[in-house]
């Protein structure tokens, strides 16, 4: 191999290196700003969670109380002919 060939491949390399390891950059801000709106979200969820919790201890009673029974109502039913 040529060394002026041998220059120009190499030249390439170090440049395809730049590329990935800026790319492997990009990728990385890109993950961590994922995980930090995924935590962010669990958060969220876990707020979301104690809210209904609170609202289904509050109902417990207004559910688990007796209910009137209601009184059927007499209404003739008409058949068609």
């Amino acid at each position: 191999m040529k060394a002026s060939k041998f220059l120009r491949l190499k030249a390439r390399f170090a440049q395809a290196s730049e590329v990935i390891v800026e790319a492997a950059k990009e990728v990385s801000v890109v993950v961590e700003k994922a995980v930090k709106e995924i935590v962010e979200a669990e958060q969220t969820v876990e707020k979301i969670v104690e809210e209904v919790k609170e609202v289904v201890e509050e109902a417990k009673p207004i559910v688990e109380a007796p209910i009137e029974e209601v009184k059927p109502t007499k209404k003739k039913v008409v058949k068609d002919a």
